[in-house]
């Protein structure tokens, strides 16, 4: 039986340490990651393939500088995992302000252990005031 949680686990941990060895363990061909945020937030969308989450991670970073995501709980049922957890004192670059996020990211895998859909839900209230926009 696959451990969903090990493997989301050691996806987080790679992809925020080696993108290139991220990418070719866990980035499914139809890998997708969905980020709905507010327009005033650069970086929100929805990615398609290797290329669009690199795309995502240089806006995400031209953007805001994050600690390490701290996850609280993880939940796995088949070949799905809810990341449960807040990205903590995260400064956004062209204000000098910072927030606290509360997040779900839920992450399917397919049968081969590679990651299909990262899909965020976050809760953006700070990070929208932090940006300069109204809550």
């Amino acid at each position: 039986m696959t451990d969903y949680i090990a493997l989301t686990k050691e996806f987080y941990d790679l992809l925020l340490s080696d993108f290139e060895a991220a990418v070719k363990k866990f980035i499914a061909d139809d890998f997708v990651w969905e980020n709905p945020l507010p327009e005033i937030v650069p970086f929100g969308g929805v990615y398609h393939g290797a290329e669009g989450l690199g795309e995502y991670l240089v806006g995400l970073s031209q953007a805001i500088e994050m600690s390490p995501l701290h996850f609280d709980e993880m939940i796995a049922g088949d070949g799905v995992v809810a990341a449960i957890g807040v990205e903590a004192n995260t400064l956004v670059l062209p204000t000098g302000k910072r927030y606290d996020m509360p997040f779900v990211h839920v992450i399917r895998f397919n049968d081969e252990g590679k990651v299909t859909h990262v899909r965020e839900y976050n809760d953006t209230r700070e990070m929208v005031v932090a940006f300069g926009g109204n809550p």
